[in-house]
């Protein structure tokens, strides 16, 4: 059998041509949202809830309920994330203020995301006897069919060359000695294929070291007025490192539980967030991640019978074992790479990855700085470590942070301004915190005016601290 990457199968052309289509639209959709904000609340908010009650009847006998709870959580995850996007552009001095919870907001969704996928592969790798022996066994792919709303065992690359009458006992039995010659597993309870291995267990643990290197919630903005002529949800510390290991991960883990749906559900969906993160939409990966996804498991309920392999849209996996032993090795060494260097810069730069940025150093970084932030954000991003905007290569106006600029705040400083002491934007620049009592050392307060003093016109910190 001719074999992509030993991943998929080498399908019609018509499977490339829909491929392209589908990629296309769940970038073009993603982009629209972007560009007009309105169309997130009427497609997936308005349009989203009024079609629950049709995937719930409709799509549920054919996915069950896990797709359906996942279109549910969607729709709350996009609506979520495009009023941060308007909440931020209305208000821009509290979306700084509490920045940090915009952060842990987009967080708990991400890693709740990743830790339930990581939980499903761990679950695959004890289970996979049961899903041999239910693919082996030609009542267990009967049942199978009889318990869903169309038919899951007939289009299979299993059921190819079986001669029997369709659907006969000698028809299952036939498919069900073919799954086992080739040791291909069945979920039961969702009829897809899949095969159990130690690849689960390294894909797991990729997915929890990928949780752990989530950096800079505490740094999310949106793009600075007067920047670009479309603002964008900018979470800037997701730059290529971590994506490349999210993808990594994420494709892995699918190829180990959704092998046939990773046609578009990885090799497009992943490029769909991806691409345009790496070329015009720097620093907005998770937007395009979260309407991209919505819009496939959008597509997936309102359109089950369609979506759901076998089908004529779709490209099948091998299932062979060399690709999940690939996949799962590059993930987990890709991740436990990025791991390490994310240790080593928070302890050598003293830099809190989770409040704070880490990878200021980085060329991308710089771009997607350059690109979105004015000087407010400049200094904001950098208030909270000893370098300054010019010192990392970002090149602010003005050596000098703004006096109306934006100040950093945490919800556990008690009473204290714990940025750090270099010149920086006052605390009066944000009346609440001021109302607050917030408390500041005023000799790190930046003048209205330049001063003579080189020490200060430069920005950096000075001798005595």
């Amino acid at each position: 059998m001719e074999t992509f990457l030993w991943t998929w199968e080498i399908g019609s052309p018509h499977v490339y041509v829909i491929w392209l289509i589908v990629f296309l639209l769940q970038v073009g959709v993603a982009e629209a949202n972007r560009r007009w904000n309105w169309t997130i609340f009427v497609l997936w908010t308005i349009g989203g809830i009024l079609m629950m009650p049709y995937a719930a009847i409709y799509a549920v006998p054919i996915l069950g309920w896990f797709p359906f709870g996942k279109y549910v959580l969607m729709v709350a995850t996009a609506t979520m994330t495009g009023y941060l996007l308007v909440f931020g552009k209305r208000h821009p001095l509290k979306a700084h203020r509490y920045a940090i919870w915009l952060g842990v907001a987009l967080w708990i969704g991400l890693v709740a995301n990743i830790m339930e996928a990581n939980i499903r592969d761990i679950t695959i790798y004890f289970q996979a006897d049961t899903y041999y022996a239910c693919a082996a066994n030609w009542q267990c792919l009967q049942e199978i069919n009889n318990t869903h709303a169309a038919d899951m065992i007939s289009g299979l690359p299993e059921a190819r060359g079986v001669t029997e009458a369709l659907h006969s006992s000698e028809w299952y039995q036939a498919v069900a000695a073919n799954f086992k010659a080739h040791h291909v597993g069945i979920d039961p309870a969702t009829g897809f294929r899949t095969i159990g291995g130690v690849w689960n267990l390294l894909t797991a643990l990729a997915g929890v070291l990928n949780c752990i290197t989530i950096t800079g919630i505490g740094k999310i903005f949106i793009t600075s007025p007067g920047k670009l002529k479309v603002r964008g949800l900018i979470w800037v510390d997701m730059v290529w490192p971590w994506i490349i290991a999210y993808d990594l991960w994420n494709h892995s883990f699918l190829y180990n539980s959704l092998a046939d749906y990773t046609w578009y559900c990885t090799f497009a969906l992943l490029l769909a967030c991806t691409i345009p993160a790496f070329w015009w939409a720097k620093g907005q990966w998770i937007w395009f991640r979260c309407f991209t996804l919505m819009f496939w498991i959008a597509f997936y309920n309102w359109f089950p019978t369609i979506s759901t392999p076998p089908g004529y849209m779709h490209n099948f996996a091998t299932m062979d074992p060399r690709a999940n032993w690939v996949w799962s090795v590059l993930a987990l060494v890709w991740n436990v790479v990025l791991f390490g260097y994310w240790i080593y810069i928070a302890i050598a730069k003293r830099r809190n990855p989770i409040v704070n940025c880490i990878f200021f150093e980085l060329k991308s970084f710089r771009t997607i700085v350059r690109a979105n932030c004015d000087d407010k954000d400049k200094y904001f991003l950098t208030d909270m470590v000893k370098e300054t905007p010019e010192d990392l290569g970002f090149k602010p106006e003005s050596p000098l942070p703004p006096h109306d600029g934006y100040v950093s705040w945490m919800p556990w400083w008690k009473g204290v301004d714990q940025r750090y002491p270099k010149l920086r934007t006052p605390i009066s620049a944000d009346p609440y915190q001021v109302e607050k009592g917030i408390t500041s050392d005023s000799q790190w307060d930046v003048p209205t005016q330049a001063t003579q003093d080189p020490k200060i016109s430069t920005g950096h910190v000075v001798d005595n601290i």
